[in-house]
């Protein structure tokens, strides 16, 4: 099973409560593929900016594949 670490920005300008943060975030990582685990790394007050790192499974893969 292969997994590619992915860094992203996310704008918490648009984003006022938790849930659509979350939601935010969720749809950003699946651009890269299934996101397996993630974890918001900083937080920027100024640029009004959350970067998160996230551990994805490309949308290209089969995790089927790696158990036979």
């Amino acid at each position: 099973m292969d997994t590619q670490l992915v860094c992203i920005e996310v704008d918490l300008q648009n984003h006022y409560t938790v849930p659509t943060l979350y939601q935010a975030i969720e749809e950003e990582l699946q651009k890269h593929g299934q996101p397996l685990q993630w974890i918001v790394s900083s937080a920027d007050k100024e640029r009004q900016k959350v970067s998160i790192r996230a551990l994805c499974l490309p949308s290209d893969s089969n995790p089927l594949t790696a158990l036979i």
